[in-house]
């Protein structure tokens, strides 16, 4: 981002932009959608969309992290209503609630999903982990003090990434050979088996 909203009228033009962003991605799709079409959506010049940022690649990046600490908001939000203690029953309500996040948004997240190899995610991954690492730390110290998990930050590594890039696999795809609930379910079971891997029973 070119200049820093300092005032409540920039923070509110940047809103308005990164807004018009994700509506213009929805209606034209990724590859069709220009500067001028963002600035017009929005309602301003593109001289002034131009003094905020430098290209349709920097709004789209302030999109995606912009909707990443949404999606986590409204997630941890969703986290404390689960009233299971059971790691199999948090994992897969997690799992389809992550699913039922991506739906929405008038196809935004789709189109995302479409062209996720070529946009700048790695923040937007790098925000999940950090949350994920610290909800595993709270939940596993509640739940299983007596048996911690080794290399955690390690494990959520390569649970976030390989759970995200199925997630938008299964989203991409037009015609999928399995369904919603069969992703749903072998994800969960390769991630309570992976992060319960090695670890002793606990004792009665």
């Amino acid at each position: 981002m070119k200049k820093r909203p300092q005032q409540e009228r920039s923070q509110q033009m940047v809103s308005t932009l990164i807004e018009a962003t994700a509506k213009c991605i929805s209606k034209y799709g990724l590859d069709a959608v220009t500067t001028p079409k963002i600035a017009e959506m929005a309602g301003v010049s593109v001289g002034s969309l131009y003094q905020y940022y430098d290209d349709k690649q920097a709004l789209i990046e302030a999109l995606i992290e912009q909707n990443t600490h949404r999606i986590i908001k409204e997630f941890q939000e969703f986290i404390v209503t689960i009233e299971a203690e059971n790691l199999q029953d948090i994992t897969r309500k997690s799992i389809q609630y992550g699913f039922d996040l991506l739906s929405q948004s008038d196809g935004l997240f789709l189109e995302i999903a479409k062209n996720w190899h070529r946009l700048p995610v790695q923040k937007m991954v790098n925000i999940w982990q950090g949350y994920f690492l610290d909800f595993g730390r709270l939940f596993f110290t509640k739940h299983y003090q007596n048996h911690p998990i080794e290399n955690l930050h390690i494990k959520f590594y390569i649970i976030v990434n390989s759970t995200l890039f199925t997630m938008m696999q299964f989203m991409n795809s037009s015609n999928p050979l399995i369904s919603r609930d069969d992703v749903v379910n072998e994800l969960t079971d390769m991630i309570v088996s992976y992060l319960k891997q090695n670890q002793d029973p606990p004792l009665n």
